[in-house]
């Protein structure tokens, strides 16, 4: 099994173009933190903490729900909304 998890990691290694980033040793010592074992690479956790993140955010809010924001803070502006004690007296609450 280790051998196949070797063989996958130079494949893509040698397979993909490559760059690289410059950050602070502090910055690097803080990243360590975040790999899930000692022998993940950078690029794997980096993409790993991506991926979760762009899923999380997916889930927030979706357009409509950030143009019926945009609305309702128009309405806000205009005065066209009620207070909680107005809807609590229109519904006896």
């Amino acid at each position: 099994m280790r051998s196949q998890i070797v063989k996958f990691y130079r494949y893509l290694h040698t397979h993909t173009e490559q760059t690289s980033i410059a950050v602070s040793k502090e910055s690097k010592e803080k990243w360590e933190k975040f790999k899930n074992h000692k022998h993940e690479s950078f690029e794997a956790m980096i993409n790993r903490i991506l991926k979760s993140q762009f899923e999380e955010d997916a889930e927030l809010l979706t357009d409509v729900d950030i143009l019926e924001i945009e609305q309702s803070i128009k309405d806000i502006k205009k005065g066209k909304f009620k207070t909680l004690e107005q809807m609590k007296t229109k519904y006896s609450l």
